[in-house]
């Protein structure tokens, strides 16, 4: 049996965590939930959308300043890649609550209003019905571990906005999302076998096993591809061409590098690159040779790197 108190009751993510990692969350790509601004008063001082952090208390708004919610004049939602009517009818469900977006705020300069904040979105998550989420947001996916006999902690459980080390549970349940069926139960333990996995709110059991299990208030589904981290762009000049395909964070994951074949922005180009070099000396002289030809030039369409050809 499960226990009665959820684990993580009174979870507070803004205190004990690595204050390093917290203030890059807080000025980078962060996940965020929206609602619209219903004042009255001349665009785009009013109109916009109030943005939170999920599981935080507090974020970083465009003037440098943290508050439980920020203002932002409007929301780029280019990143996602989506058609106009699938857009159409996620920004309808974004703002009412039923979504998860990843993203970070930017400066936007407004004739005669000045520099204001702009939601630039590289990533957006559905929810499967219209139950208010409760609890803990985590991203879950079942990993490829096999156990001979039950409960198998095989599902990896990452709190989002967190820099805490991911759980392993037993379980995530969908059951307990009020109004959800059959088929949306189904639906969402698919996509958790998926590489993708889907996103939950919820909160942790832990049973009289030792194991954890995920009881969920609602999960969410990711509505596209997105823009990954390290394509992320505004410009042209936020872009580069690059020999890393990945990050090296130990010895494990040296790979040899060839040609400048990778679109990247700038800054993952360069911290890839000081990690090769800190990980990677010895590794890298077991490499061939590579011959090269020029490579594409690059830039920033809807907010992702990629070869200039690919994106005219």
């Amino acid at each position: 049996m499960l226990a009665c108190a959820p684990e993580d009751a009174g979870l507070n993510l803004d205190e004990g965590e690595d204050a390093e990692a917290v203030e890059v969350s807080a000025t980078g790509l962060t996940y965020v939930r929206v609602r619209r601004d219903t004042r009255r008063c001349i665009a785009p001082l009013c109109g916009g959308y109030w943005v939170s952090r999920v599981n935080r208390s507090t974020m970083r708004c465009v003037d440098g300043t943290y508050a439980q919610e920020c203002y932002v004049a409007e929301v780029d939602w280019a990143g996602l890649g989506l058609e106009e009517r699938a857009l159409s009818e996620f920004q309808g469900q974004a703002a009412s609550g039923r979504g998860v977006l990843r993203g970070r705020i930017e400066g936007k300069s407004f004739a005669r209003f000045g520099t204001m904040g702009q939601l630039v979105v590289t990533e957006g998550w559905q929810a499967a019905n219209g139950s208010a989420p409760t609890g803990v947001f985590y991203h879950a996916h079942q990993t490829d571990l096999v156990c001979v006999r039950a409960p198998c902690p095989n599902v990896r459980g990452q709190r989002l906005n967190s820099s805490a080390a991911p759980l392993m549970l037993a379980g995530v349940d969908l059951s307990t999302i009020p109004g959800i069926d059959r088929a949306g139960q189904d639906k969402g333990y698919d996509y958790l076998r998926q590489e993708v996995g889907i996103m939950v709110a919820g909160s942790v059991h832990r049973s009289a096993d030792g194991t954890r299990a995920l009881r969920a208030s609602q999960y969410y589904l990711r509505v596209s591809e997105g823009v990954a981290d390290e394509r992320y762009c505004m410009t042209d000049a936020d872009c580069t061409r690059s020999v890393f395909r990945a990050p090296v964070r130990t010895p494990d994951d040296c790979y040899c590098v060839f040609c400048p074949s990778y679109a990247l922005n700038t800054t993952s180009a360069e911290l890839w690159g000081n990690q090769y070099q800190r990980h990677c000396g010895g590794f890298r002289r077991t490499c061939p040779v590579p011959r090269c030809i020029a490579p594409r030039p690059v830039g920033c369409a809807a907010h992702a790197c990629g070869t200039r050809l690919a994106i005219e």
